[in-house]
């Protein structure tokens, strides 16, 4: 029988690489959980875990999906607040104008302040989407009532009242118009210009559809509103008619039949919204409800995954103390064994 050096060297590593391999398996397992290769060790139960893991995956994803609609339903219940806060204040000013020395002047001015900040919430942003502009969410829904040149609701505004009246807002002419005459023009033709049609090619970009997430497997719920409903149309019909239907130029009658109105207008907007806000309340809680019975599967099918993937980390811990020590005793062979020459076999 003929031995060699070589041959005796080169004996040992095959059971060290194939102990080198155990163990990085071992090693991969005692960190992940589960076994090093799913497929060698389930056979023909591996579909079933892979059934599993896309239910949990799928679930998984919707959950983060909910997750960002309730994110975006808080903030716009937030601005929904606001802008219920604003119609109140609003009216109280008003009302507290109504009769005040100077009062045309702190209505045209509170009035001015209160578009302002009606614009800004209505095109409020999130995520680089505008919340209220419906499925139209990468456009802001309303233009600036007051840029250079004019936008499409000023022009519009400008043009009812002379056609109304045959003057200009700022004329002198103005505090010619009678009560009688700011009554029939503020229920006709000026309310004409905030209904849906006239709103939607003057006003708004915003699309009446609102933005639909999909909660669950088989379940779908609008997660937003649009600058189209008629609480915001009614609300900036309420300002604009204070700030632009000639207010510091009108007789006191005429004055106090815009006030009049516009507070009644803007209260009811309040209202409106407040219905907006309880809609979408429903919407958050129905969001919540299915977050949580995803979370609920997921944690069922979790057990189920690690029932057929999972090892034994007690078993495995041992493994890998066998393995490391059958790998030093193999490599200090190894290297007695490299040591040795011909005269050893003599």
């Amino acid at each position: 029988m003929s031995i060699s050096t070589l041959s005796i060297l080169n004996a040992p590593k095959l059971s060290v690489h194939e102990s080198q391999r155990q163990l990085l398996d071992a090693q991969k397992e005692l960190s992940i959980g589960r076994h090093a290769d799913v497929g060698l060790q389930l056979g023909g139960k591996t579909a079933d875990a892979i059934a599993l893991r896309n239910g949990f995956d799928r679930n998984s994803s919707l959950i983060d999906m909910n997750g960002l609609a309730a994110t975006e339903l808080d903030i716009t219940q937030s601005a929904l607040t606001s802008l219920i806060d604003l119609a109140h204040t609003f009216s109280a000013t008003l009302i507290g104008a109504r009769n005040a020395q100077s009062g045309q002047d702190v209505v045209k001015t509170a009035a001015k302040s209160a578009l302002e900040s009606l614009n800004s919430i209505l095109n409020q942003t999130h995520a680089g989407k505008f919340i209220f502009a419906g499925i139209n969410s990468d456009v802001a829904p309303l233009s600036d009532y007051f840029s250079t040149p004019a936008s499409a609701g000023k022009s519009a505004v400008d043009a009812a009242f002379l056609a109304e009246f045959g003057v200009a807002q700022n004329s002198a002419g103005a505090g010619s118009i009678t009560a009688s005459q700011m009554d029939t023009f503020l229920n006709g033709n000026y309310a004409a210009l905030f209904g849906a049609g006239a709103w939607s090619t003057t006003f708004s970009f915003a699309s009446d559809q609102n933005r639909i997430a999909r909660i669950d497997s088989d379940y779908s719920v609008e997660v937003s509103t649009s600058a189209n409903e008629a609480a915001f149309r009614d609300l900036t019909m309420a300002i604009t008619m204070a700030f632009d239907l000639g207010s510091g130029s009108l007789n006191q009658a005429a004055f106090e039949k815009i006030v009049d109105k516009a507070v009644i207008v803007s209260t009811k907007a309040a209202q409106e919204t407040g219905l907006i806000a309880g809609r979408l309340g429903t919407a958050e809680k129905v969001i919540a409800d299915s977050t949580q019975r995803l979370k609920q599967r997921n944690e069922i099918l979790n057990r189920e995954i690690v029932s057929l993937e999972g090892v034994d980390q007690y078993e495995v811990s041992t493994r890998i103390t066998l393995l490391t020590t059958q790998l030093e005793a193999s490599y200090s062979i190894t290297a007695r064994i490299s040591r040795l020459n011909l005269m050893n076999y003599l």
